[in-house]
């Protein structure tokens, strides 16, 4: 890495961490430092959004999947939209309405503190896991493409990512992110103009098209059997559900997102954040999926012997996760590649720095504060709430390291939240939706839909079940209905 791109880099750490300083240097209160005392202009809030979701597994992973496979993923997307209406309507409101710092406070006034616990806690796990996954994909790539040890590497993006979230919470978190969702969104498009500039959009269209890259659309699943509907995860009936599945419950039961919709100054402006985001997300995601399609092109008509291999079966074939990565450390122009890597930290701090703060929020607020029965300080509790930051910081850049050596990113990054996400989705639609239902009761009926799904997900991984994965989260939330559903008793 040359100077000029070291100073790009140089120079974005300084400006986010000067932000980050600026913007959340007089916090004072646990109401600050988690929902910004509600003062965060929704257009702000949706900047944070857009980074947040779009984040590491976007920015890196998204590209690997235009590169093997097509553009089907944006199916998803037409779910995902539609996702983000639903949330609005049912949760954002109920959630204001309940004077929330955390969502999970919401389940205990519905049913009691059993049900917020066990909602916390299941949340701490997706979290600690799917952001584990995120930092991981960014800390590959930035390692990558600088030939620094991944543990090295994972350093820095922690120290610097945790530096600005102790200091200002979710304020400081949702100005950052709205900086690093324009850097990464600028630095994709740079790459992928940059490619068809040298390509030449015939050519690019050509390559494309023979090599099947460009199909969207799934009309009719591919598998042959009777039942291959429910085999196939890139059919469009199939995909939407799951984009609309799993963004329902991102965006109304994960405190990672939700926290960004809490800290508006009301509930109709949490709502437009909320709906404009899907706008904004389809877009940037096709932006992602052809910029992979345009790597594809480029290494069919530049072909590299030293390209990134991984093993498939008893052969190798070109690693599509680390294509992008791999191709900022061949010979493009020094202000393209500082762009680039300027865009692959943008998608790691954004990845890392929502998560600590909403792991820190859920944590105070759900499972410590319950348990004092003298109320502390406020100054105390911002103390506490900032040690919290500190110790996820820790545990999400150890469980990066640990997944290193994992799979392919983007969908190993669904099937961990696919585990828990059902059961967490089918306990706020039971609380939100039905008169019966019982504190003790969902503890089983959670339970029970995590059983289900995990053990969904062994029988399709070892090969005992033909079902597309995607309908785990499905079978998940309906089970935790089901279940729930059954304890004599109406809830408070």
């Amino acid at each position: 890495m040359g100077a000029f791109e070291l100073g790009i880099i140089v120079f974005y750490f300084l400006l986010i961490l000067g932000i980050g300083w600026y913007k959340g240097r007089d916090e004072g209160t646990v109401d600050d430092y988690f929902v910004g005392n509600r003062q965060v202009p929704w257009w702000a809030g949706l900047g944070s959004l857009v980074a947040t979701e779009v984040s590491a597994a976007t920015y890196l992973a998204v590209p690997g999947v235009g590169f093997s496979e097509n553009l089907a993923y944006l199916q998803m997307g037409l779910g995902s939209f539609l996702a983000r209406i639903f949330v609005a309507t049912v949760f954002v409101g109920v959630f204001y309405q309940a004077n929330c710092l955390s969502i999970y406070e919401y389940l205990r006034q519905r049913f009691g503190g059993g049900t917020q616990y066990t909602a916390s806690v299941y949340f701490l796990v997706t979290r600690i896991l799917a952001s584990g996954v995120r930092l991981m994909i960014a800390v590959t790539g930035f390692s990558v493409i600088l030939g620094l040890p991944f543990a090295w590497s994972l350093l820095l993006f922690g120290g610097i990512t945790l530096a600005y979230t102790f200091v200002g919470g979710i304020r400081s978190v949702i100005w950052t992110d709205c900086v690093q969702a324009l850097v990464f969104i600028a630095a994709g498009s740079a790459g992928l103009f940059w490619i068809l500039g040298q390509t030449g959009l015939p050519e690019f269209f050509s390559q494309a098209r023979a090599a099947g890259r460009l199909e969207i659309f799934r009309i009719l699943p591919e598998a042959e059997s009777p039942m291959g509907w429910i085999n196939d995860s890139q059919w469009l009936l199939t995909a939407m559900l799951f984009g609309f599945a799993s963004t329902v419950a991102a965006l109304g039961t994960d405190q990672d997102m939700a926290q960004r919709l809490l800290s508006s100054r009301s509930s109709g402006l949490a709502r437009r954040s909320l709906i404009t985001s899907g706008f904004i997300a389809l877009p940037v995601s096709a932006l992602f999926l052809l910029l992979g399609v345009a790597l594809h092109v480029w290494f069919q008509l530049h072909p590299d012997p030293d390209f990134p291999l991984r093993q498939l079966g008893d052969s190798m074939v070109p690693d599509g996760d680390k294509a992008f990565s791999y191709f900022m450390t061949t010979a493009i122009p020094s202000w393209l590649r500082g762009l680039l890597l300027t865009g692959v930290l943008a998608a790691a701090m954004s990845s890392l720095d929502s998560a600590m703060a909403a792991l820190s929020a859920s944590t105070v607020r759900d499972l410590v504060q319950p348990l004092f029965r003298r109320p502390l300080p406020p100054s105390q509790w911002l103390w506490i709430s900032r040690c919290f930051t500190v110790l996820f910081a820790g545990v999400l850049m150890f469980m990066a390291w640990l997944l290193r050596d994992s799979g392919t990113f983007l969908w190993l990054a669904f099937k961990i939240t696919s585990l828990t996400y059902g059961s967490l989705l089918g306990v706020f639609l039971l609380g939100r939706f039905f008169s019966r239902g019982s504190d003790r009761g969902n503890l089983v009926a959670m339970l029970a839909g995590t059983a289900v799904a995990g053990g969904g997900l062994w029988l399709i991984e070892t090969g005992r079940l033909q079902l597309a994965w995607t309908w785990l989260l499905l079978l998940g939330c309906l089970t935790t209905v089901l279940v729930g559903l059954i304890p004599a008793g109406r809830r408070p």
